[in-house]
């Protein structure tokens, strides 16, 4: 076969196998590609859409870097390239990238990345008209209109696209506990109180997408007893993220003692979130617990040193340590 031919071969495999999420097999048609022509466009940018698919962001950073400035005026590389800057959460740059690759060669994936980014960094007219523009031909984009417009504090509206979204995907489990978190922001307190109490005396295990916003209709209905009542039965039987997710709701609302015990159970799972362990710290200080903070930071250290520093500086605020004067 001809050296063109096994190349054409080598990409149409490659690619295939991507789409199809066969990550054990690429490597392998990822390294004939490379002995065959290992210096096109096409195949750093195959190499590149390898290391993304596989996770591997760090790699992903440094190819995506080289190749933006060999490759400037691919549309692909450019959209590559700002797939990482969004998974690193440098939206700035991500959005110049999807925006510089759509000038190149218009694409709806383009156009709706521009708008998932837009959405990141609070642009929400800008985000709304490019997920708009998409989401007729490509019905997958209703998932992000929906995400939008949560960010927006529309629920129903964010509840209508989800909505869609599962007429067309009805076995998507995470737009699926979506529905059912948001199901659970448009219920009046009432109504939402007496669904998930009916759970209670039924004995049927509640859904973690409820918790976080039962709790919230708690508090904000001035049930506190109540809400800590339940967070103290319920909570033993919670991930971490979900304990995380009603730390949150309790942190705003302010109820601090509840927002310490959860971001507590949480922190294995976080404990390297920067805003996490600011508000975990901010709910400590408010109870006069941040000792017990440090020693569950301690704990971690061995393995996010950075808890060290935090340490450091919760010492100098002046905190509660044991034996403290």
């Amino acid at each position: 076969m001809a050296r063109n031919a096994v190349i054409k071969v080598l990409r149409s495999n490659l690619k295939r196998a991507l789409r199809s999420g066969r990550l054990s097999e690429t490597e392998g048609l990822l390294g004939q590609l490379k002995d065959e022509d290992p210096l096109s466009v096409e195949t750093r940018g195959l190499e590149l859409e390898t290391l993304i698919a596989s996770r591997r962001w760090s790699d992903a950073t440094k190819l995506a870097s080289q190749l933006s400035e060999l490759y400037p005026a691919s549309a692909r590389i450019r959209y590559l390239s700002a797939r990482v800057h969004y998974h690193n959460k440098d939206y700035p740059r991500a959005l110049e990238q999807f925006a510089e690759s759509e000038r190149i060669h218009p694409h709806w994936l383009s156009r709706r990345w521009l708008g998932k980014t837009h959405t990141q960094l609070g642009h929400y007219q800008e985000a709304e008209a490019s997920l708009i523009d998409v989401c007729t031909e490509h019905p997958q984009v209703r998932l992000d209109l929906a995400w939008l417009y949560e960010r927006r504090d529309d629920p129903q509206r964010a509840l209508h696209y989800l909505e869609e979204y599962l007429t067309f995907r009805p076995d998507d489990e995470f737009a699926k506990a979506q529905r059912l978190r948001l199901r659970a922001n448009v219920l009046a307190a009432d109504e939402l109180v007496a669904e998930v109490e009916l759970l209670r005396d039924l004995e049927e295990t509640i859904p973690a997408e409820l918790l976080p916003t039962y709790v919230k209709r708690l508090l904000e209905t001035g049930q506190g007893a109540a809400a800590r009542q339940f967070v103290e039965h319920q909570s033993p039987q919670w991930d971490e993220r979900t304990s995380a997710s009603v730390a949150w709701e309790c942190h705003r609302l302010q109820a601090y003692d509840l927002a310490l015990r959860l971001f507590l159970r949480g922190l294995p799972a976080f404990h390297r979130d920067y805003k996490y362990l600011s508000a975990l710290e901010s709910a400590a200080l408010h109870c006069q617990c941040a000792a017990e903070v440090m020693s569950a930071y301690e704990t971690l250290a061995v393995d996010n040193k950075r808890l060290y520093g935090r340490i450091k500086s919760l010492k100098k605020r002046g905190v509660d340590l044991p034996n403290s004067e």
